[in-house]
């Protein structure tokens, strides 16, 4: 069973926004890396209570750097070519180098996964207007299967698909499919 949860993301992420904004952005002493984590930890348990407990989600996240990891949230295209920029490394390769390749992607051609909302400035202002997914199927590019990529959430949509669709394979967090539902490889390496 799929179910719409579009606005719940929405209102998580402003959320998040506002206690990156409003509450880190301006402390100075926060701007170093140990201050990423424990933002991130927060902003787990945020997304635990906000979006897991409100869709009713039996679980607890286990990657604070990947809170959408934990259930099989479905991110889709909503307009036609909307561009997914693919990142040229494997996930558990080193460095993140985006839109190696540009995809334009159609309705229907692709399915991804939510991983985690993304900010190109780790230490400035947040706006969280992409997503991170993992490519789960891309029509015509089976060889990107597996690899995480970035899409915009204007041109997307956001839902969850229950473990009572038999049409869906039930996954282990971390890991991913290839289109034909088989595990992949895990993707949960930390770097």
């Amino acid at each position: 069973m799929k179910q719409e949860c579009t606005q719940l993301f929405l209102s998580y992420r402003e959320i998040a926004r506002l206690v990156w904004n409003l509450g880190f952005l301006p402390n100075p002493a926060l701007h170093e890396y140990d201050s990423l984590g424990v933002f991130e930890e927060a902003m787990a348990r945020l997304f635990e209570g906000m979006v897991l407990h409100s869709l009713n989600e039996g679980t607890q996240v286990q990657d604070k750097w990947q809170p959408g990891d934990v259930a099989e949230f479905r991110v889709e295209a909503t307009h036609p070519d909307v561009e997914l920029w693919v990142d040229k490394n494997l996930p558990d390769e080193p460095g993140r180098l985006w839109g190696n390749p540009v995809i334009r992607l159609k309705p229907c051609d692709h399915q991804l996964r939510f991983l985690s909302f993304f900010d190109w400035d780790q230490f400035g202002s947040r706006d969280y207007r992409l997503l991170k997914v993992v490519i789960q199927r891309l029509d015509g590019r089976p060889d990107l299967v597996g690899r995480h990529a970035l899409i915009e959430l204007a041109g997307s949509s956001i839902s969850v698909v229950r473990d009572d669709d038999a049409s869906t394979p039930k996954r282990q967090p971390g890991e991913s499919r290839d289109n034909t539902g088989n595990p992949g490889h895990r993707d949960d390496v930390s770097l």
